[in-house]
């Protein structure tokens, strides 16, 4: 009779399990095409020419273990939570503890793997639609079919039957507890003794507002404050203990304000005169009482949240890094050392492509001393390799690439400096005005741009300082020609094969050098022959550089990471929004049993249903909204500290997910109370 009571209660309640099946379907299926995808031999061949995507996507799939088996701890609580009537009924049957801990766990286990059946289905369809949004995130010339990973459903299995025994742990620790129904009611006794205020509690109340508040004022001058620190200490420590005062300031704010924050707010609502009218105090009280209740929960859910679409911030970052190296390594199809021009061109030719423009760019290689600023701290005088370019060949090369900036004629001792390092970082970094070259030659650099002018290891790795015709001879160094080279082909990735099989990737050219800076003059050697009898001086020591670079192989790097990154990101983002607002609707649905009475009672008091509806949206609401502004704010202020020191990424994406996890709080907090009304009126 036992067996088929219990069966019944599990059909009945079978409805309450929808969230928890959803949320555990969705993780299957997304965990499954995850794991698909690293086993799809045509898309990782394909991918593994730049990257290897098997690793990036084990480590997403291993953030949705994380996440899951925190949502399926927080979901077990739940249900032991909607059937504490009924396991102290089969107590009073007399039924052993270790009767009802087995048929908990068959419970779980029959729930879990149905979630596992309908995932993996799920998962073989939805695996192909993924792996398309990948593709097309990627840019991979693949054909996306329907895969089927048998080993990649044991590896789902077993990562789930963890997940079920992680479970079962905690349904065993609960159930095994002397008196279960005791679990529970003592709870709610000790939730009304925490609804008086004390005068501390709104301390450290108005305390976690003002901690969070320093948190997002420190994260908008955070580049200000490292460059005033680093001025007047010249210590980088700033750069680890001020990003990680902020991170720690929100997430001890958060807490705190779960726990004395919101009850700080219900006790000023509470000094309004309004406080009796209706059932607002009734509200309030319900509502603070559901804080408390989860207060430990939501502050995690929170944290957890932010971070996921924080990461998304910082994956923009990073590509656009990347992306701005791609562009500024990359002006025509192929760069080559002048002495092998006709190769390049003997090879376009048996490919079945032509040239459409040539440009040879003469430089010269030579020593440079500059004053260096970090944060604006005082300069330091540093020494490196510089590259001189004639103006005449920037104006011809400038013609034909019209996002390269136009200059104007350059006095004697002018010149303009091109480094994509001085750009890139928001001025972390700044070169002073004043440029000393070999022989007493200073040249004063009227702008700096962002380089654009081609890869750099094949200048020897260093800027571009663009000078006069009329001065471009005077100067010592060692000449080298860059030819740049664009053609017009039906096959990029053919063509751009061939030229790297036949021509190569080498390094060569070295040179070497020997200078020393005294009396306001830098003095020395540069050469391409080794230096016999060279005493080592301020700046002393040999390079070389590539014979040629392609961009077609670049752009699709820079493209397949940005790719992956942003599909990693943006699945983790998607998951963790969804998975903590499951939790969060998850602790408020374990109240229904506890709110029915209430609601019966105040249906014989005669309140509306009108009024109890009001109740319900206004009690749900402190649940929901909270974790909602939290996160818009903890992820906000956290893009932004990305973003004012990678200026150039474009951030709505981040941004956007701040909206999606607002509009999926809103469903689930609508479903929430729909869910509350439906139990109540039925």
């Amino acid at each position: 009779m036992l067996y088929k009571l219990s069966w019944r209660s599990f059909l009945k309640q079978f409805r309450n399990y929808g969230v928890y099946l959803i949320s555990i379907t969705m993780a299957v299926m997304i965990y499954y095409s995850f794991n698909a995808m690293t086993h799809d031999q045509p898309l990782t061949k394909r991918a593994s020419q730049d990257i290897k995507i098997e690793n990036i996507l084990t480590i997403g799939s291993f953030f949705v273990i994380v996440m899951m088996v925190f949502f399926v701890l927080s979901a077990n609580r739940f249900f032991i939570a909607k059937r504490q009537q009924e396991v102290a009924l089969y107590q009073l049957f007399g039924l052993k503890r270790r009767r009802i801990i087995l048929q908990s766990l068959v419970e779980i286990f029959a729930l879990n793997l149905l979630a596992f059946l309908v995932g993996i289905s799920l998962g073989v369809i939805f695996s192909k639609l993924f792996s398309m949004i990948l593709v097309k995130a990627m840019a991979l010339d693949v054909t996306s079919t329907l895969f089927f990973s048998w080993q990649s459903v044991q590896v789902t299995a077993a990562v789930f039957l963890f997940v079920f025994i992680i479970s079962a742990f905690q349904n065993i620790i609960v159930l095994s507890k002397k008196q279960v129904d005791g679990v529970f009611s003592v709870k709610s006794q000790f939730d009304l003794q925490k609804l008086k205020t004390k005068p501390y509690e709104i301390k450290l109340g108005i305390f976690s507002v003002l901690l969070i508040s320093c948190g997002y004022l420190a994260a908008v001058f955070i580049r200000p404050l490292i460059f005033r620190f680093f001025l007047l200490t010249k210590s980088f420590s700033i750069l680890i203990w001020l990003p990680g005062g902020i991170l720690l300031a929100c997430i001890i704010g958060t807490y705190l304000f779960y726990r004395y924050g919101l009850k700080t707010i219900f006790y000023f609502l509470d000094k309004k005169k309004s406080r009796y009218q209706g059932l607002n105090y009734y509200e309030r009280s319900r509502s603070l009482v559901a804080i408390l209740k989860n207060w430990r929960s939501l502050a995690l859910l929170t944290i957890l949240t932010s971070l996921a679409i924080a990461l998304i911030g910082g994956a923009i970052s990073l590509v656009s890094i990347q992306s701005r190296v791609s562009q500024n390594e990359t002006p025509t199809d192929f760069q080559v050392h002048s002495s092998e021009l006709g190769k390049l061109e003997a090879i376009v030719r048996e490919n079945d492509a032509k040239v459409t423009t040539t440009q040879n760019l003469q430089y010269k290689v030579t020593a440079g001393r500059f004053a260096l600023k970090l944060f604006s701290s005082e300069e330091m005088e540093q020494f490196n390799l510089i590259n001189i370019l004639r103006f005449s060949d920037y104006q011809k090369f400038q013609a034909q690439h019209p996002d390269l900036p136009k200059i104007e004629p350059l006095q004697v001792n002018r010149g303009i400096l091109f480094d994509y390092n001085y750009m890139m970082f928001n001025s972390v970094s700044e070169l002073s005005r004043q440029v000393t070259l070999p022989n007493g030659l200073d040249i004063k650099v009227e702008h700096f741009y962002s380089d654009l002018l081609g890869d750099a290891l094949l200048r020897y790795a260093a800027g571009v300082l663009v000078l006069p015709d009329e001065q471009f001879q005077s100067i010592q160094g060692v000449d080298y020609t860059i030819a740049m080279v664009n053609v017009k082909t039906k096959d990029e990735e053919q063509l751009a094969t061939s030229v790297e099989k036949e021509l190569k990737s080498d390094w060569g050219n070295d040179i070497y050098y020997d200078f020393t800076y005294k009396n306001d003059e830098l003095k020395g050697e540069i050469t391409t022959k080794v230096l016999k009898n060279a005493t080592p001086h301020a700046f002393t020591g040999n390079y070389s550089r590539l014979n040629h670079t392609s961009r077609f192989p670049i752009v699709r790097r820079a493209t397949r990471e940005a790719g992956i990154f942003m599909y990693v990101a943006t699945f983790l983002g998607m998951i963790a929004s969804i998975t903590t607002a499951a939790i969060v609707m998850l602790r408020q649905l374990s109240e229904v049993e506890n709110g029915k009475k209430d609601f019966l009672l105040l249906q014989k008091l005669g309140v509306s249903r009108k009024q109890m509806k009001r109740n319900l949206y206004y009690q749900n609401a402190w649940i929901f909204a909270p974790p909602v502004l939290l996160v818009c704010g903890h992820a906000g202020f956290a893009i932004y500290t990305w973003s004012q020191f990678v200026t150039n990424g474009s951030y709505w994406l981040a941004y956007l997910f701040c909206g999606i996890v607002a509009v999926i709080y809103l469903v689930a907090y609508i479903l929430t109370v729909k869910f509350f009304l439906h139990s109540w009126e039925s």
